[in-house]
């Protein structure tokens, strides 16, 4: 199995951000992990996870060069794939699009929850046409804030449905079956169309109806859905990914979804 969204920090900071993720969370959900490569590598052994894609989101302008370094540092595009991260107000970002890329970085992950950036924002549009140039993957959180569901989206489906139809030749991933807690928009923007989506979901999987997930991946396709558990932003995957196993999908189906799509996307 290809697991195509976790997270992981270097080992001096992953307390702190474990610390400040749980004191947002409170009682809605207990990591799984503390976020640093050591641990996530035992997540891969435990659960059976041949390869990951994983990320480390920059906040601030003077951390995206620090945290695109650590995420080249760790990758070796074989079992781990990093995506970095990018902010439009840092120096020069095209630029940094272009390094990442040359160093071997195959996407970037946009997150609007955590990050002060929306997929509509103009600024950035340089960024993304740097990354369609490039064969870039540009992976998105789409939908809720997931500590702050009750809030309006940073990013939400029809953004990315709009985003795709400024940028056609741009590869999209949409998580969270392209929008978390708002599977409604989903469903009229982004499923069914030329998009990836991920299975991530907060605070687990199990929290959705079987027959649902099963119906949204039909009417997507199978060949455009990738497994995903936000390991370890998410409560223990193991039993999400039982429950995943146990749908009544055809075997076909979840080889897709399994690995065939990520190593298809990942140009495998």
């Amino acid at each position: 199995m290809i697991d195509t969204h976790t997270h992981v920090f270097p080992d001096k900071i992953a307390p702190k951000v474990a610390q400040k993720f749980q004191a947002e969370v409170g009682d809605h959900l207990q990591l799984s992990g503390d976020f640093t490569l050591k641990d996530l590598k035992a997540y891969m052994k435990r659960c059976g996870i041949e390869a990951v894609v994983t990320f480390c989101l920059a906040e601030r302008p003077e951390i995206v060069v620090p945290a695109n370094n650590f995420l080249i540092e760790i990758m070796d595009n074989r079992t781990i794939f990093s995506f970095g991260t990018i902010l439009p107000n840092m120096k020069d970002p095209v630029g940094e699009v272009r390094r990442i890329r040359e160093k071997g970085v195959k996407g970037i992950k946009f997150h609007s929850a955590f990050q002060p950036i929306r997929a509509r924002d103009e600024n950035l549009f340089p960024i993304y046409e740097a990354m369609a140039e490039a064969g870039m993957i540009a992976y998105f959180h789409v939908g809720k804030d997931p500590v702050n569901p009750s809030h309006p989206p940073g990013t939400s489906p029809q953004d990315i449905a709009h985003l795709k139809e400024r940028f056609p030749p741009l590869t999209i991933v949409a998580a969270h079956f392209g929008g978390l807690f708002m599977l409604d928009e989903a469903r009229k923007w982004i499923i069914g169309r030329d998009f990836y989506i991920d299975t991530c979901w907060g605070p687990n999987i199990q929290s959705l109806d079987p027959g649902r997930v099963v119906e949204i991946i039909r009417d997507h396709g199978a060949d455009k859905v990738l497994l995903a558990t936000d390991y370890p932003s998410t409560t223990d995957p193991a039993p999400q990914i039982r429950w995943f196993q146990d749908l009544p999908l055809r075997e076909k189906e979840k080889q897709l979804i399994f690995r065939e799509n990520a190593r298809q996307l990942l140009g495998l």
